[in-house]
């Protein structure tokens, strides 16, 4: 009995170990997001961090004014498993990017809302907190700024997935919570607005089946694997060739070092050949010794 509570209690702690290990791993990991292989300039301008793709729409509730129409950009950062969107939200740009996981949470809670919708299930006399937070959440990773050329900030929000009726129309609802701006955490600053805002992003089912059709795994991955065939290829075309004369002799490689060691071995030679006296040549004249 005591041999099978200490097996039973080895189990637990190693089922404990990796769920816990799993739970540490951060999907949005700073060299995942922010390759090495840009350039200088590039990071200093903050460009060609993601590949920009189809046109998007939605709909966002600005902090005065009534619910509108905003038209944005999926995206996806190469060599990753994240994607998601980019747009303005009142007067900042922002983008919301999904690794493997929330990416399919989203659509698990797409599919959802979708089904509740056909069965008329949506509540529209429950609190909208309550039935924005429907299906879910998950982890997801912004960059932001005042434009989109100037997106220099990054946070690592909490996101939930749920619904919200909007002047008599249920929309699909995509609720971002306030997180902080990691790039100025720990920093002695005295810039204002450390926090995101929080974001809320409304689609009508038509937009929520793009949003799905462009974040599943089969469309992600396929952009994943078209990419690693074009750096396949230009790594073939990266090949050196070697190249061989007629003879079948390959010609020395000279260093710049022998090239000038040479050629200074040739000048002397040839001041040494056309060397010759002066006629004019004059005797120096002796002075008296005293």
């Amino acid at each position: 009995m005591k041999k099978i509570i200490l097996t039973l209690l080895a189990v637990s702690l190693a089922v404990t170990s990796v769920y816990a290990k799993k739970k540490t791993v951060d999907p949005y990991d700073e060299k995942k997001m922010h390759p090495t292989d840009r350039s200088g300039l590039e990071k200093f301008l903050g460009t060609n961090r993601y590949d920009v793709l189809d046109e998007c729409s939605m709909y966002i509730k600005p902090l005065i004014g009534k619910i509108k129409a905003k038209r944005g950009n999926f995206i996806y950062r190469r060599g990753t498993d994240v994607a998601g969107y980019r747009i303005y939200y009142d007067t900042s740009a922002y983008t919301l990017e999904l690794a493997q996981e929330p990416r399919a949470a989203c659509v698990a809670a797409i599919d959802q809302y979708m089904e509740d919708f056909e069965a008329k299930r949506l509540n529209r006399k429950a609190k909208a907190d309550k039935t924005k937070r429907a299906y879910g959440s998950a982890p997801a990773y912004q960059e932001f700024g005042i434009a989109i050329g100037m997106m220099n900030y990054k946070a690592k929000p909490n996101i939930y997935f749920g619904y919200a009726f909007m002047d008599g129309s249920p929309y699909f609802v995509i609720h971002v919570m306030k997180a902080k701006n990691l790039t100025l955490e720990g920093r002695s600053t005295d810039l204002p607005n450390l926090e995101t805002i929080v974001q809320n992003y409304y689609f009508t089912r038509a937009q929520a089946q793009k949003l799905k059709e462009f974040i599943c795994e089969e469309n992600i991955s396929g952009y994943h694997a078209a990419e690693a065939q074009v750096l396949d290829k230009l790594k073939d075309d990266a090949v050196t060739d070697d190249y061989v004369e007629a003879d079948g002799v390959v010609p020395e490689k000279k260093s710049k070092k022998d090239k000038k060691a040479k050629k200074t071995d040739e000048e002397a030679a040839k001041e040494a050949e056309d060397y010759s006296e002066r006629d004019d040549y004059t005797e120096i004249k002796k002075t008296d010794e005293r």
